[in-house]
């Protein structure tokens, strides 16, 4: 969605985080604006577990967001090694920001460990507030395949992968999947395929707490599996009862002063390391998509010079040769080219491929 740099803003001499949202594209300047003003509405939040948003401008048609530097990175590291004070101080800050949110209308959408950041006094920041919606808002119709939506398979509610909007509901869903995952290390559903996954929240009821991670509280245990129900109106909707409801049990865990032991660690701040092409999961896109990336002709080439490709249509081409009559032999032929082309395409419509494929060009 967007590449990130570590930027200094030269009339206050301060760092920040500068957010180019390169998938907004200069072809469109009518989109860039209307993302930049659903993104000023997100902006306006104003609160201490909420990333701050310094502004907004356009260059060359793509948007870029300047926000607050937090050098501690995400909660993502943490997953997995802290204790229960600890989690639920995290918790507890994101449901204040949540409320904060949703009192002014707006909905994250995409919550998730790597959208939580930690401040150097161990609290977080929720990132990110407004930047699924505005795609959303946008259609995205050159970003996104029809029928799919833009959100992390793992932490999206049910409806989201039904197709139906995001709700407060939705975003406290997110919410019991990250508890979830910050109690037993695993989130409640898992599986390779993005699909699968998503069709696995849709008809199957999330696993209890308990039976991944039994030496859970019983309340804590109740109360993470509450936000996890399929159906969104017998999920609450008020992160604010919802935080109340977790102070109770995680007294009953661990008594009245938990709050004292609740600071994230302090770890080492993310080491700058030099821009290079992100990961790209795999995923078929558009060609206009492709395009973005580099030049068609060259990804074309990439495409049909690519080893696996050329193996894949020979292993046809040799199993005729050797284990066939000659009369059906000038099919099987045929046949192994189709192999490779249609090789040769997947590899070309590949967005992984293509962003290895521009990595290696850079160098």
């Amino acid at each position: 969605m967007a590449v990130v740099y570590f930027a200094r803003q030269a009339d206050l001499d301060r760092p920040v985080a500068l957010k180019e949202l390169a998938g907004i594209h200069a072809s469109d300047p009518a989109a860039a604006k209307r993302f930049l003003h659903e993104a000023q509405l997100a902006g306006s939040l104003n609160h201490p577990n909420i990333v701050t948003v310094y502004g907004y401008f356009e260059h060359d048609g793509i948007p870029y967001i300047a926000m607050e530097f937090l050098p501690r990175g995400s909660l993502r590291p943490l997953v997995g090694g802290l204790t229960v004070p600890q989690i639920v101080g995290a918790l507890v800050g994101i449901l204040d920001g949540l409320a904060h949110a949703g009192e002014r209308g707006i909905v994250h959408r995409d919550l998730k460990p790597e959208n939580v950041m930690r401040t150097d006094n161990g609290h977080v920041k929720i990132a990110d507030f407004g930047i699924a919606k505005a795609h959303d808002e946008l259609g995205m119709a050159n970003l996104t395949p029809v029928g799919e939506f833009l959100g992390s398979p793992a932490y999206v509610s049910p409806e989201q992968a039904l197709g139906a909007p995001a709700t407060a509901a939705s975003d406290l869903y997110a919410v019991g999947v990250m508890a979830f995952e910050l109690f037993s290390g695993s989130v409640p559903f898992a599986d390779p395929s993005p699909t699968a996954l998503l069709i696995r929240k849709v008809n199957e009821r999330a696993p209890s707490l308990r039976s991944l991670a039994p030496e859970v509280d019983k309340k804590l245990a109740d109360w993470v599996d509450s936000l996890l129900g399929r159906e969104p109106e017998r999920r609450p909707s008020s992160p604010r009862v919802v935080r109340e409801s977790l102070e109770e049990a995680v007294e009953h865990a661990c008594g009245p002063r938990w709050w004292r032991d609740a600071a994230l660690p302090a770890g080492e701040p993310v080491p700058e390391r030099p821009r290079t092409v992100p990961a790209v999961p795999q995923q078929f896109v558009s060609t206009g998509t492709l395009a973005a990336r580099s030049a068609l002709g060259p990804l074309v080439v990439n495409a049909l010079k690519r080893p696996g490709n050329w193996l894949a249509g020979a292993a046809v081409a040799i199993a005729a040769a050797v284990m066939t009559p000659w009369i059906f032999r000038p099919w099987l032929y045929a046949a192994a080219v189709l192999v490779y082309l249609a090789s040769s395409a997947i590899t070309f419509f590949d967005e992984a491929e293509a962003a290895r494929f521009v990595e290696r060009s850079a160098r």
